[in-house]
Order: C-alpha cells, then structure tokens, then sequence
C-alpha cells in the first residue's frame, strides 16, 4: 500500500491591476497583509500604465486573457468618469472595478481620516504635507501609515476599500 500524498491547499486566484506605480505599490502592501501565510488569494498585481478607465479595463482583460482568475480587479481614479461603455466592458470581461475618488492620493487621505480636496493635484500636495517622508512608488513605505489595524477602521467609512479588501481575502462582493 502506498502512502496518501499531502494534500494541498489551493488558494483562489486573483488579478489585481493597478492604474499606476502608485497603486501597483499600495496593492503590493495591502496583498503583504491580507494574502501572506496561506491567507487570503494568491494574488498576482499587474500594472496599466495610466491613459484612463477604458485603457485600464482592456489592458486588465489582456492581462487576464488565457488565465483562469478566480476574480480579476482594477483599482482606478474616479477624476476621469467611467463611462457606460467602459462598465459594460467591465462587465463583459468579469472585471471589478474599484475607485479611487478623486485618485488613489485621496484614497490616502481618506483612509487616514483627513479632509480630501476635490482635485488629484490638490491631494497629492495634501498627502504630501500630511505625511513628508512617505513615498508612493516604495512599498515598504506605506507599512508605517497603513497597518492592518488603520485599514480594518477605515474599511467601515469607505465602501471601495471594504470591496477591494474583501477581494483580497477571498470574500466573494
């Protein structure tokens, strides 16, 4: 008689694409803290290089095409509107989007509690001046800002963090 083989846990997959460095670090993060010891989805983050919603959305369908993802989503700025068409794609390709109001900036403030200005310059200065050492395009650098317990507070008040963290712990939005 043979011995049984272990069996393996297998994790659902998830396609994140992110509109920019910025986001593709902020996702890198949140998958460190919501994905790490067999938690969560295996989640591979891609990113769209920007050039608005409809360019995201095709480029995240040409990053799922030919790969079974259990669920593939696409973190974008909410300042360019999303078009009807551009969510029927969406639809189509079995894509979830989730903004970033006005940009992923104001995102960080919010998530931090802070007042969000109306445009994506204005909440790039106002990051900037809320948190100086802080740089977005380095992963390692939103660990301070952002731990699991800021998130876990700040998912209650904001409905597309709470759907973007449930995606990464594999609970079905």
């Amino acid at each position: 008689m043979t011995p049984l083989k272990p069996s393996r846990l297998v994790r659902p997959t998830l396609l994140l694409v992110g509109e920019g460095e910025t986001e593709v670090a902020f996702l890198g993060h949140l998958r460190s803290l919501y994905c790490k010891d067999g938690a969560g989805v295996e989640a591979t983050i891609r990113n769209a290089h920007g050039k608005g919603p409809s360019h995201i959305i095709r480029k995240t369908a040409r990053f799922a095409y030919g790969i079974a993802y259990d669920s593939r989503v696409a973190l974008l700025d909410t300042d360019i509107p999303w078009t009807d068409q551009d969510k029927k794609l969406a639809r189509r390709e079995k894509i979830g989007l989730v903004g970033a109001a006005p940009c992923i900036e104001g995102l960080f403030l919010s998530i931090l509690g802070k007042p969000v200005p109306d445009s994506p310059e204005s909440c790039k200065a106002a990051i900037k001046k809320a948190l100086p050492s802080f740089d977005p395009l380095e992963r390692k650098s939103y660990a301070p800002y952002f731990s699991k317990a800021v998130l876990e507070e700040a998912r209650n008040r904001i409905p597309d963090l709470k759907r973007l963290l449930k995606y990464l712990e594999s609970i079905r939005t």
